[in-house]
């Protein structure tokens, strides 16, 4: 039969540190191997991005004054044209919409909404259950508790070194989408230096700052399932299931984008998913025109995003604090 361990003991104030060094220690050697493998695999996929496509901050538009000049150099009548088009699905409005749409946008959203955090997403799932939820399954949090270190140390440990962890991943993360960029950038201008829009150095801190908060957000959900759930199916159910469900609601609302809708690959309706996904707070409509206006550019700069980044902030930490209070307290099954 079980025993119940509640470790309530009062303990010497000298013992009462605020982390625990051979924890975090032990941690490190257990979870090092994952970190690196997400790591380069995301760093990776940033690297062939920029380089396979090209710099995603020159902003690409439909030009109308060129399509008017090549109108009337053909003799053309704009009646014609655009019942053409209306015949083959392109109304005015949609055709307007294409004009004043930014198509990076689309990419942007697709790379760090999506194929950006795929590989932090896994990470903070998986690292999130071993620390705390995985160990006390195995029994090895029996051991831990056995020695001079108090629950609430073991729950700061562990939450630090996750969000260390993630941290200095997209450290890694950022320097290799900058870098890979600014390669991308100088060769197109290389190959073609009078036809090579405008690269705005603001773009890609905050876009990487902000996939960091949405990844900080569901690791804080992770991680407080962990502590909350003494098993590790109870713990990849909800902290996991959290994750999945918001990447998954990501890529369905992500059909419901003006870009999507214009070209008529997309429905209007299905942006609903949006309000169903954590990544919805990455505003990188809101990042653009901000990173525009930095840039001198007529723009008029938008502020959204510093809110929506707020409350991923909230989330996470609120999450993570809710889950460590309850493994303070509960009865631990050791």
């Amino acid at each position: 039969m079980e025993a119940v361990l509640e470790n309530k003991v009062a303990e010497p104030k000298k013992h009462r540190k605020f982390i625990s060094k051979p924890l975090f220690k032990q941690s490190f050697k257990a979870l090092f191997g994952l970190w690196l493998a997400m790591t380069i695999g995301s760093a990776f996929i940033f690297i062939v991005i920029n380089i396979a496509i090209g710099s995603k901050s020159i902003f690409t538009n439909i030009n109308m004054d060129a399509v008017t000049a090549y109108v009337n150099a053909e003799d053309l009548q704009w009646l014609q044209i655009l019942g053409l088009l209306e015949r083959m699905g392109f109304s005015l409005s949609r055709i307007q919409i294409m004009s004043q749409i930014d198509l990076n946008s689309i990419l942007n959203e697709l790379i760090y909404k999506i194929a950006g955090v795929l590989l932090p997403m896994i990470y903070v799932m998986l690292c999130a259950n071993k620390l705390i939820a995985a160990q006390v399954n195995d029994g090895s949090m029996a051991y831990i508790l056995s020695t001079p270190t108090n629950r609430k140390t073991v729950v700061r440990t562990q939450y630090l070194f996750l969000l260390l962890s993630i941290f200095v991943m997209y450290v890694v993360i950022f320097i290799s989408a900058y870098s890979s960029e600014l390669i991308s950038y100088a060769i197109q201008k290389a190959k073609n230096p009078d036809n090579v829009g405008m690269w705005n150095p603001y773009l890609t801190p905050l876009f990487c700052f902000g996939s960091f908060l949405s990844i900080f957000a569901l690791g804080g959900i992770a991680f407080g399932a962990s502590a909350f759930f003494n098993k590790s199916t109870y713990s990849i159910a909800v902290g996991g299931g959290a994750c999945i469900v918001s990447f998954l609601c990501c890529i369905l609302g992500l059909f419901g984008n003006q870009v999507f809708v214009a070209v008529g690959i997309g429905v209007k309706a299905m942006g609903a998913f949006n309000y169903l996904s954590i990544f919805t707070l990455v505003d990188n409509t809101s990042m653009s025109a901000f990173a525009k206006a930095a840039m001198g550019l007529d723009t008029v700069p938008s502020y959204n995003w510093i809110w929506e980044l707020a409350i991923l902030i909230v989330i996470g930490a609120a999450f993570a604090y809710l889950g460590g209070r309850r493994f303070v307290k509960k009865d631990l099954p050791l």
